[in-house]
């Protein structure tokens, strides 16, 4: 059970996250994790902070793919998965996590918002036409206004 000076570490995190400041989030997130070394959310965040802004990607895999194995089911964790592999360059791989999320939870606009940062296409709605044939372009377009949920990237307005 977590004590409540990590829930405050952590807490105080996320907070740091959300105004950018790694190194502050980092600190906290690694207080967090020292005092609770089973707790899902602690260990995701520490391994992500640990990979980006630590420069420690194995450690970052492990803890991150560790807290996926516990709790599958939060968005969250594949986010930091996921950051972790755009940390280490692997473009492929944070794409893969993001996606696998995006089956668990697939109205996250996170994960959604990430995809689209790496620049991720769904295929042409025509495989065998080229995606600037004008068959394919009109058909997407159609699909994407009528149909929103079936491509993602049409989640994205904002």
């Amino acid at each position: 059970m977590a004590s409540e000076t990590a829930n405050e570490n952590f807490t105080a995190g996320i907070r740091f996250l959300k105004e950018e400041n790694m190194d502050k989030a980092l600190r906290a997130f690694e207080k967090a994790w020292k005092e609770d070394r089973e707790n899902a959310d602690y260990m995701s965040y520490y391994g992500m902070c640990k990979a980006v802004r630590g420069g420690e990607i194995g450690l970052g895999l492990e803890l991150c793919t560790k807290a996926i194995k516990k709790e599958f089911f939060k968005a969250e964790f594949y986010q930091n998965l996921g950051k972790v592999y755009m940390a280490a360059g692997n473009k492929k791989g944070a794409i893969k996590v993001f996606l696998k999320g995006l089956k668990f939870a697939p109205q996250d606009d996170g994960l959604n918002k990430l995809l689209i940062e790496l620049g991720f296409r769904n295929k042409p709605v025509i495989p065998v036409l080229d995606r600037g044939n004008p068959i394919n372009k009109a058909l997407g377009i159609l699909f994407r206004r009528t149909i929103p949920g079936l491509f993602r990237k049409g989640s994205g307005k904002g």
